[in-house]
């Protein structure tokens, strides 16, 4: 009787880490970042504006738990094709791995969508370009603004999830998801530090500055927040570009379907990329062997999808 008792009660927080059963994210107040105590000034948002002004700008959303840096080829060729450029530091990130413990991605998004709204009073055209988690908040933003006034002309998505582990598409990318919860009742995080670059040479993923280590609190609040943003993909109706390399080592390719399968957008252009590097496959725009091929492939397509302008 005791090993069945064992056995249920296994199971049970099993299911309660895994489920999450009951989670509600407990930090919900707006906070901003600490731009002024960045770890490295590479982490700074990146903002470039023109001079005489221009109708049009493209906000890029950096991952987890990533910098505006991955976006330093991208920002600049965007600025050369004539948009204006911004990219934010979220909150609790980019300054001290103990600043994320207990922040969640209520308060990260809380902070981009004020952030949108700023910068979408300003501009006739606003185009959002998203990395992995950064990604899923443009997908946010698209279920958020689609149909409306303040809709984005279009978004991007590069190697953005919607889930971590669907054991119904058969796909665990990792185990450790499913125990994220549990542990983070101990740890907010598993040997966190601050990553500043490699010292070898990968094809640019040696340039890659942000924490490292495995940041499990900040993590269940991700994971819980990507099961509403799938829920609601069916509210994106704006153009969509998304992009997932097939053998991405962080984030499962088989996101790319499900946005594919869920989105109302006319038009949606799937991009599969088939990477054979030595590195995760998952940050393709800081990727020398791709980043200009998908950068003008993205550009291109915000240039093709610029909706009228309408007065306010």
């Amino acid at each position: 009787m005791i090993y069945v008792v064992i056995t249920v009660a296994l199971c049970l927080i099993f299911c309660w880490s895994a489920l999450l059963w009951g989670y509600r994210d407990k930090n919900t107040k707006q906070i901003e970042p600490h731009v002024d105590a960045v770890f490295d000034p590479r982490c700074l948002p990146i903002v470039l504006q023109h001079d005489p002004p221009v109708d049009r700008a493209v906000i890029m959303i950096h991952g987890y738990p990533s910098t505006p840096s991955s976006f330093e080829y991208a920002a600049n060729r965007a600025y050369e094709r004539g948009y204006d450029v911004y990219a934010p530091l979220l909150p609790g990130f980019g300054t001290n791995p103990k600043d994320l413990y207990n922040t969640t991605f209520t308060q990260w998004y809380g902070y981009l969508e004020s952030y949108y709204r700023d910068i979408e009073l300003e501009y006739d055209h606003v185009f959002v370009l998203g990395t992995s988690m950064g990604g899923a908040m443009a997908l946010r933003i698209g279920e958020e603004f689609s149909d409306s006034e303040e809709a984005p002309d279009a978004i991007a998505t590069v190697a953005a999830p919607v889930f971590l582990n669907d054991i119904r598409l058969g796909v665990v990318q990792r185990w450790g998801y499913y125990f994220m919860r549990l542990v983070a009742l101990f740890t907010p995080a598993l040997n966190p530090h601050i990553h500043t670059g490699g010292k070898r040479e990968n094809d640019g993923e040696e340039l890659w500055i942000g924490y490292g280590g495995a940041f499990v609190r900040g993590g269940v609040s991700l994971m819980y927040a990507l099961r509403g943003i799938r829920a609601n993909l069916h509210k994106i109706t704006v153009p969509l570009y998304s992009a997932h390399d097939l053998q991405d080592r962080t984030i499962a390719f088989q996101n790319l379907a499900v946005i594919q399968s869920g989105v109302r957008s006319q038009p949606f252009f799937a991009r599969t990329t088939r990477m054979e590097a030595n590195h995760n496959r998952h940050v393709l725009l800081m990727y020398r062997s791709i980043q200009e091929e998908l950068t003008n492939e993205i550009l291109s397509f915000f240039d093709n999808h610029t909706k009228e302008k309408q007065s306010r």
